[in-house]
């Protein structure tokens, strides 16, 4: 089990992120915790980049970092994640299924590879990496919910018996 709160900063995100890494290696291959990484790294790096709150009552019109709190835990069927923060409502269309931004064939001239998306992956990528997303908003806190499934292991072997 993992547990941190933290403030939404690229810097604490990345550190919660490596500390989480070394917490659960061993705990599931190294594709299921690629893919834990990779889906809080979105989710995390969303909420520093989109999630900050400007309010001019509470502190003096300087931009609120939200305040998050990360709970991780491994189970039977996969590795169950919570993140609850403090910041700006998570706009429904999030939760829409999401193609990759780019379909296409690859283009062939310069100037043409330059007009690909940069951006638009992160959704798409948390709902292909998740099972079980699930959003809600209660108060001034997001909850957002998932699970990054472990594959089966399916039945051991028996060990060889030792030469007679």
């Amino acid at each position: 089990m993992f547990h941190r709160i933290f403030r939404a900063d690229p810097a604490t995100v990345r550190a919660a992120l490596l500390f989480l890494r070394e917490r659960f290696d061993g705990s599931a291959g190294d594709e299921v915790i690629a893919k834990l990484e990779l889906a809080l790294a979105e989710v995390l790096n969303n909420i520093c980049e989109h999630g900050t709150r400007y309010e001019a009552l509470r502190l003096g019109g300087r931009p609120h970092a939200p305040l998050i709190h990360l709970c991780v835990a491994r189970h039977v069927g996969g590795i169950a994640c919570a993140v609850t923060d403090d910041g700006r409502p998570l706009p429904s269309s999030c939760l829409d299924m999401h193609d990759l931004p780019w379909t296409g064939p690859p283009p062939q001239d310069a100037e043409a590879i330059l007009l690909l998306p940069e951006g638009g992956f992160g959704w798409f990528l948390i709902q292909e990496l998740t099972a079980s997303l699930c959003y809600f908003r209660e108060g001034r806190r997001n909850f957002l919910a998932f699970v990054v499934p472990v594959a089966d292991p399916g039945p051991q072997a028996a060990p060889a018996p030792p030469d007679a």
